[in-house]
């Protein structure tokens, strides 16, 4: 018997008239169809819907571990600036301190100074 087969599972058989079969497209999940939808939508519909719930579940659950995490990061970064606002200010109040440092011992500078240039071209050799 002469029987081909085709990709998508249908087969064209001879006809007494020797005419073959004419495929027509499945319209059962075209709007307005009057077939009703096969077994395998129902349970492709039912697995999307079970993993749209769990998705749901897992978005709410992880929710408030994002927001808490958020919150200490945000307080973190307000201790960062704090603890850099200080730094700045002991800066300025170092560079202060040695300005009149050097304006009333200004003698005494330029030998400290001097001197912590040859220790440092000592070291460096």
């Amino acid at each position: 018997m002469d029987t081909t087969t085709q990709p998508d599972g249908t087969t064209d058989l001879p006809w007494p008239s020797g005419d073959h079969r004419m495929r027509v497209a499945d319209t059962s999940m075209l709007p307005g169809s009057e077939k009703s939808p096969t077994a395998a939508v129902g349970m492709l519909h039912h697995a999307v819907q079970g993993a749209h719930d769990t998705i749901d579940r897992l978005a709410a659950s992880a929710a408030p571990g994002v927001r808490q995490l958020g919150e200490r990061i945000s307080a973190a970064d307000d201790t960062l600036h704090a603890q850099a606002d200080q730094w700045r200010a002991r800066q300025g109040e170092w560079a202060e301190g040695l300005r009149t440092t050097v304006r009333s011992h200004p003698l005494k500078s330029v030998v400290a100074a001097l001197a912590l240039g040859a220790v440092i071209a000592r070291v460096i050799r």
